[in-house]
């Protein structure tokens, strides 16, 4: 037994094939977005995740860790004159410490590092390094720079912050 369509079934059998092909194609545009936003949101993960890995590997170099006891080895609110005065490399290794926690807090402005893990793991060593190095700082930027340090002593203050906050 055969039947036979007229041709208003015939097209609106038509249409309604056209209609559900149109549908799966919106329906396969639609997932492909979906997939694309979860790949970008894995990427910034990841991108996050390196720049947690490479400031551990950073700040684990043999140059900044000696950098960074030299500095903690030296009295509060130390000058230019006075940092040369105690050894000649003083110069660079202030600069090398300065360098790396105003990465830092650049870093964590732009939310690329949690602020939360690096207040956990070194926000003392910040706090103190910029009692240490303050005025180095301010001479710097007297001098050379009267941008030298911000990102430093902006992460140094948001960590003081939370400090009082959470007391």
């Amino acid at each position: 037994m055969t039947i036979k369509l007229t041709q208003n079934e015939s097209i609106m059998e038509t249409q309604t094939l056209l209609i559900i092909v149109e549908l799966l194609g919106n329906l396969t545009i639609t997932v492909g977005i979906i997939i694309a936003v979860i790949q970008v949101k894995q990427i910034k993960k990841q991108r996050k995740e390196m720049a947690v890995f490479e400031f551990f590997s950073s700040w684990q170099t043999p140059e900044f860790t000696k950098a960074l006891n030299e500095i903690q080895l030296m009295p509060d609110h130390v000058g230019l004159k006075e940092l040369r005065s105690s050894k000649p490399e003083m110069d660079s290794y202030a600069y090398l410490v300065h360098s790396f926690f105003e990465s830092t807090g650049l870093m964590v402005k732009r939310q690329i590092i949690s602020f939360d893990i690096v207040n956990d793991l070194v926000g003392g060593v910040i706090q103190v390094t910029w009692k240490k190095l303050d005025i180095f700082i301010e001479e710097w930027r007297n001098e050379r720079n009267p941008l030298a340090g911000e990102w430093f002593e902006w992460l140094k203050t948001e960590i003081e912050n939370k400090s009082k906050l959470s007391k």
